[in-house]
């Protein structure tokens, strides 16, 4: 797929997302978001510190140490198969504007919707899970099946959801998760950027152009700036 295309095409993915999000939330309880949006300075604050973990979490994935755990290289692998072309050759700000897409389209209808629809619905078990908790569990189970592009891929991305979930429901405010979620993508993104440029290209499958047979400026025009 070309890059411009994954650029358009996952901007108008997540704006559906943010459309359905919306709409169900309308007809649901007659406001835009279950979870309300709040421009503050402690929502955007923890959402900061909250970024992190995460990004400490990638940054050790694709380090020499962490591509010695079988799990990590078969998700870099797969990432650079799918995402190499397009993240090398998008611009930092698309490649930041795509992130931020999917924090927000995502957070909306997981977090912003499904999580507080599922707490309506589900019992309390015991202490311990509670409808709170059950419906983050739910709703991280949903989104690690969403993003099962492998086994471990499925664990990370519920365990990743679980901790969003839990963050809203800590500071009661959609825009610590969304904010969050955004700008691990953000950050997510540029690493691996910055990694597939440092690396040769991909060997051309049959019937394909060799990657290392096309004209230099491509790769130098993707550079991330500074570089």
């Amino acid at each position: 797929m070309k890059p411009r295309s994954v650029f358009l095409g996952g901007v108008f993915l997540e704006g559906i997302l943010v459309l359905i999000a919306v709409i169900v939330s309308y007809l649901w309880a007659g406001k835009p978001l279950l979870n309300a949006i709040r421009f503050d300075l402690d929502g955007l604050g923890t959402g900061l510190a909250a970024t992190l973990p995460m990004v400490a979490y990638f940054a050790f994935s694709l380090s020499r140490f962490g591509q010695n755990i079988t799990a990590f290289q078969r998700i870099y692998k797969l990432l650079r198969e799918i995402l190499s072309k397009a993240i090398i050759e998008l611009p930092s700000w698309k490649l930041a504007v795509l992130g931020m897409s999917a924090g927000i389209g995502e957070e909306c209808l997981f977090r912003g919707v499904l999580q507080p629809v599922f707490e309506s619905w589900l019992p309390e078990v015991n202490t311990i899970l509670t409808p709170q908790v059950n419906a983050i569990l739910v709703t991280g189970v949903i989104f690690g099946l969403l993003h099962a592009l492998t086994p471990a891929y499925f664990i990370i991305a519920t365990l990743l959801s679980i901790y969003f979930g839990f963050l809203v429901n800590y500071t009661d405010n959609l825009l610590t998760p969304l904010l969050a979620h955004g700008l691990y993508d953000v950050i997510g993104f540029l690493l691996l950027k910055r990694m597939f440029l440092q690396e040769p290209p991909p060997a051309a499958g049959p019937g394909e152009e060799d990657p290392s047979e096309k004209d230099e400026p491509d790769v130098e025009a993707a550079s991330l700036p500074g570089n």
